[in-house]
């Protein structure tokens, strides 16, 4: 009897000490339980980048009418839902970015240069959600960990006040230029500026003038534009534009359009927007982007737009149908990884954003040096061989003073970045050749939101009901707080 007593003590003792350090033996050095601050940076600048390209060609190249779609004509007719993929991918990198942030202020593992990198990678993506959505989840959007699964909407105002106030504190930040090189690493994750603070600085700057200039009808912007832009310190050149290279030399590991059916890219084809001002304009971005009908028939350079917002039946039968409207390059999707870069913002644009801001008077500088500079750096973006000295003396072109003719060369300099024409749009009203299509479903005004998504009125119906009532209804046409 006592040796099966002692062979239950012993098997406790046993049971006990494996208890005791269970987690320690069992843990596998080889697999860390939480991902490293330079995985998680490349994996959160991979989506942001990507989707802004993605966003450019789905949803911001409509709206804006530099493109048309032939088929599946919903979203250019103004059928619009929720785009609720775009929120679900938006917040479900926020998680990422929020894990990086707190780790680089943890006394074990502090890195400035991470922590300034973080809140402009979420700043980013929190401008796109509100400028989307208008009221969104903010303050407490990153608090389900604490068990906040219903978090309240914030109104745009108080959304914008932080972003700017964050972008302010990153560009602090990143200029102390501290490494965020980690053993074993490249460039610690940074597959945006390969560990380059200096051109991170300028990113979270140009992205200030952006926001700036974006609620400049509701705010006085000019003392924060006029100290940037003293400081010198914002992208200027097409090396230092905010922009992916994907690093793929197949068709199949490129940009998401590639990997889809031929079908899905020829659903996308030059508008009759765009082809009558790059014609007037005899601009040569229309060969960067577009190629001449497939009709053998047709001069072979012969290039026809299509017009935006036709229904189903008029947009396949347009001019004869889809052989005689022109495509888009077919370098798009054959050889992308030569022709598409993800950009979130451009020194072109940073150029126009001066242009305003100079014409306005809220800077120092002449309005018409950063408008023809902002030309010039789009057409080099593209690798457009013109002569731009000849194309910026055009009328039309040429620096008249007028607002309509800096947003005009912006709006072109928009191709596939994003939604920034349409959220140009909808703060100027410019350019004023946008009009809604024919066979359009939305009384004949371009939409300023989306849908807020279905899972947001079951799931935290609350607080969505408050928003909703804050903003004026979940219709595609209630404005945002800065708005025109």
């Amino acid at each position: 009897m006592k040796k099966y007593i002692v062979a239950g003590i012993m098997i406790c003792i046993t049971i006990l000490s494996c208890t005791n350090d269970f987690e320690e033996t069992n843990t596998n050095l080889n697999e860390p339980e939480t991902a490293s601050q330079d995985l998680l940076l490349s994996t959160a600048i991979s989506t942001v980048a990507n989707r802004a390209v993605q966003s450019g060609w789905n949803g911001g190249n409509i709206v804006g009418q530099l493109t048309a779609k032939i088929n599946f004509t919903g979203f250019d007719r103004y059928e619009w839902g929720s785009e609720s993929g775009l929120w679900d991918e938006y917040y479900g990198i926020l998680p990422e970015i929020d894990i990086i942030l707190k780790s680089s202020v943890k006394e074990e593992t502090k890195n400035t240069t991470y922590e300034g990198i973080a809140l402009v990678l979420r700043s980013y993506v929190f401008s796109i959600l509100t400028d989307n959505w208008g009221n969104i989840p903010f303050t407490e959007a990153l608090q389900g960990t604490e068990g906040n699964f219903t978090p309240k909407y914030d109104n745009q105002e108080v959304i914008y006040k932080t972003i700017l106030q964050d972008l302010k504190k990153a560009s602090e930040l990143l200029a102390l230029g501290k490494t965020i090189r980690i053993a074993g690493t490249l460039n610690g994750g940074d597959i945006l500026y390969e560990g380059d603070t200096k051109k991170w600085l300028k990113f979270a700057n140009s992205l200030r003038l952006r926001y700036l200039l974006r609620i400049s009808n509701k705010v006085d912007v000019s003392s924060e534009m006029k100290t940037i832009v003293d400081n010198g310190m914002f992208i200027k050149t097409n090396q230092e534009n905010a922009v992916m290279t994907y690093p793929a030399t197949t068709q199949t590991d490129s940009w998401s359009i590639s990997t889809s059916r031929i079908g899905s890219f020829d659903e996308h084809r030059l508008s009759q927007t765009s082809e009558t001002i790059l014609k007037k304009f005899n601009d040569g971005r229309l060969f960067s982007w577009f190629q001449p009908t497939d009709n053998p028939e047709d001069a072979p350079d012969l290039y026809v737009g299509l017009p935006n917002g036709l229904s189903e039946d008029n947009a396949s039968t347009f001019n004869g149908g889809a052989k005689n409207v022109s495509r888009l390059r077919e370098s798009f999707f054959y050889r992308s990884p030569n022709s598409v870069k993800a950009a979130i913002i451009q020194a072109a644009e940073v150029q126009f954003i001066l242009a305003e801001a100079a014409q306005q008077g809220w800077i120092a500088g002449d309005a018409k040096t950063f408008y023809e500079e902002g030309v010039r750096l789009s057409f080099a973006y593209w690798e457009t061989n013109q002569d731009i000295n000849a194309y910026l003396l055009q009328t039309g072109v040429v620096y008249d003073g007028r607002l309509e003719t800096i947003i005009t060369q912006k709006w072109l300099a928009s191709f596939l970045v994003g939604y920034e024409g349409w959220y140009d749009f909808r703060r100027t009203g410019l350019p004023s050749f946008i009009t809604p299509g024919p066979d359009n479903v939305n009384n004949d005004k371009v939409p300023v939101r989306f849908l807020y998504p279905d899972n947001e009125q079951t799931l935290n119906s609350q607080n969505y009901e408050q928003a909703v009532s804050e903003i004026g209804g979940n219709t595609i046409n209630a404005k945002g707080w800065w708005e025109n």
